[in-house]
């Protein structure tokens, strides 16, 4: 259950203030304590949680750096910076996808889609190469091992060649954000590593997280961050893991080492390192940023960026003729965070829309109603403020459960949702889920504003971020008590007690934290069994109109 704004802005004010206080490197700080309790099994979701929050506060940049500086305090041994899943390199790795989607498609997108069209057989390791027939039936010939590495080879250089040439090209589209963050990270991984044989330490910093947890992954898996909307068959999926492989040696900016794991790399190695120097080149060049030149994030994550598109079969229901599968037809929507809209093609110049503020629920049909089970109906407001009902028939059960949580998440806070719907439809002067004869009457079922996806493409919503990473400080409040006293331990070379005074202007900000959790707390408790009371008088309005 999420709260207004209003309960939240106490935590996220508190939050905001720690990261912007970070310069007076005080000891025990608030989101030391956060980094030091967090657990391996929730890391990644608190990370995407608090990139977020600070991205709708325009201080991403400034939660990164402070979370990479507490990294570099823990870290001796440049060779494994940032290699492993620390709360840092989790945030980091979030932070690309939620602000550098775009800059990915721009970047990846030519590349992946060539591999899929050409669908060429692509194999290096000797102990996999197939043997295979070439030529025309009438005279043909098996070609040798030699050949299929040596063409794989060819290929590889090739698309690795065109990929690079991208990046080198890509700084301008590049978001301000990422080549701010990416400044920072360069210039505190030099200040951390300063000797002459540490140079490099900057470079793989940055490449780390570009090219090790951000293009690799998705040339690996291209569906996963919507590259394509379809995986890969066997052969081409081997083809972009080989090609994801060349990517992390470029990256790891040592050729030699793959050489050494897997010796079947070798004929690449001239190719990766010549790959190797243009990367530090577009990295010098993407680094190069001065602080007027950074883009208000706030504004550009307001713009109607697409949350999420694609085609879909669509029946609109206004009249009391008969409904049926055969009625749907094809159209390509568009979801943003002002509207969902539609057209013949993609590239329509002319298309209708459904104001997202219109919006009172969406919610699945049941099967019997047309036959399928990949239907979903969007039920709203139109232009003259009639009830209407729009069913989207999708291509499976996965694409239906995205849809549903993508519409949902961005009319989180629509006023005027609906508590109850119709899962079947009206058909024959009464619906078809419990024969209910008013069509305007009360739904025979619950809707279910909050069954949501937890995705990191997710739209910015500050109060669920909010709401979130209260969840989780909730959990880990006793350890973070016990932690805060440990550190405040070391710090002052004494045991101390807890700090219960009320002063809160004058208390650090673990203190102000934990009053500013106990006060959420009774809000979300006292909210909960109002709630309660409410759906239990619900169901018995419900039960009255069933019997």
């Amino acid at each position: 259950m999420v709260l207004p704004s209003s309960h939240y802005q106490p935590l996220a004010q508190l939050l905001c203030e720690e990261v912007k206080a970070a310069a007076q490197d005080r000891k025990v700080h608030l989101i030391t304590l956060i980094d030091e309790t967090t657990t391996a099994e929730c890391r990644q979701e608190i990370a995407i949680n608090l990139v977020k929050l600070f991205l709708g506060q325009g201080l991403a940049k400034e939660l990164l750096d402070l979370l990479i500086k507490l990294e570099l305090d823990k870290t001796d041994e440049p060779n494994t910076l940032f290699r492993g899943n620390s709360l840092a390199s989790k945030s980091m790795e979030s932070f690309l996808k939620v602000a550098g989607m775009q800059y990915l498609h721009a970047v990846l997108g030519p590349a992946v889609n060539r591999v899929f069209e050409e669908k060429r057989y692509i194999e290096l390791d000797p102990s996999k190469v197939e043997s295979k027939d070439v030529g025309c039936s009438s005279l043909h010939r098996t070609q040798s091992e030699s050949d299929v590495i040596q063409q794989s080879v060819h290929l590889l250089r090739s698309y690795l060649t065109d990929l690079l040439a991208a990046v080198a090209k890509s700084v301008k589209f590049c978001p301000a954000v990422i080549r701010a963050t990416f400044r920072q990270l360069f210039k505190r991984v030099g200040e951390r590593f300063p000797e002459e044989k540490d140079q490099n330490v900057r470079f793989m910093a940055i490449t780390s997280f570009l090219c090790l947890r951000f293009f690799s992954p998705a040339i690996m898996s291209p569906r996963l961050f919507y590259l394509r909307e379809k995986h890969a068959d066997a052969r081409t999926s081997r083809a972009l893991l080989l090609l994801a492989k060349t990517v992390q040696n470029v990256g790891n900016m040592d050729p030699g080492i793959s050489c050494t794991k897997e010796s079947w790399m070798a004929p690449l190695q001239p190719t990766i390192q010549q790959g190797i120097a243009q990367m530090k080149q577009f990295i010098l060049q993407l680094i190069d940023i001065e602080e007027k030149e950074e883009l208000d994030l706030q504004k550009a994550l307001s713009q109607s960026q697409v949350v999420k598109e694609g085609p879909l079969f669509i029946h609109k229901a206004k009249t009391k003729g008969p409904l049926m599968s055969s009625s749907f037809k094809k159209l390509y929507f568009a979801l943003t965070s002002e509207a969902l809209s539609y057209a013949k093609t993609p590239n329509s110049k002319k298309s209708s829309f459904i104001t997202l503020a219109n919006i009172r629920a969406a919610e699945k049909v049941e099967e019997k109603s047309f036959g399928s089970s990949n239907v979903m109906q969007i039920i709203y407001a139109d232009e003259d403020g009639q009830a209407a009902t729009a069913y989207l028939q999708c291509k499976c059960v996965n694409e239906l459960n995205q849809w549903l949580s993508a519409l949902r998440k961005v009319c989180v806070n629509n006023t005027g949702m609906l508590c109850s719907y119709h899962p079947g439809i009206f058909r024959g002067e009464k619906w078809s889920c419990c024969l209910q004869k008013d069509k305007s009457g009360l739904g025979c079922d619950k809707t279910r504003h909050g069954v949501t996806l937890r995705e990191w493409n997710d739209p910015l919503d500050p109060d669920l971020e909010a709401h979130l990473i209260f969840r989780h400080l909730l959990g880990v409040r006793e350890a973070m008590k016990e932690k805060y006293l440990e550190l405040l331990t070391q710090e002052k070379g004494e045991n101390l007690p807890l700090n219960q005074s009320d002063d809160l202007e004058n208390a650090d900000g673990p203190t102000r934290l934990f009053r500013v959790l106990q006060d959420l707390e009774e809000v979300h408790n006292k909210e909960l069994s109002r709630l309660r009371d409410l759906a239990s008088q619900e169901r018995n309005c419900l039960v009255e109109l069933q019997t």
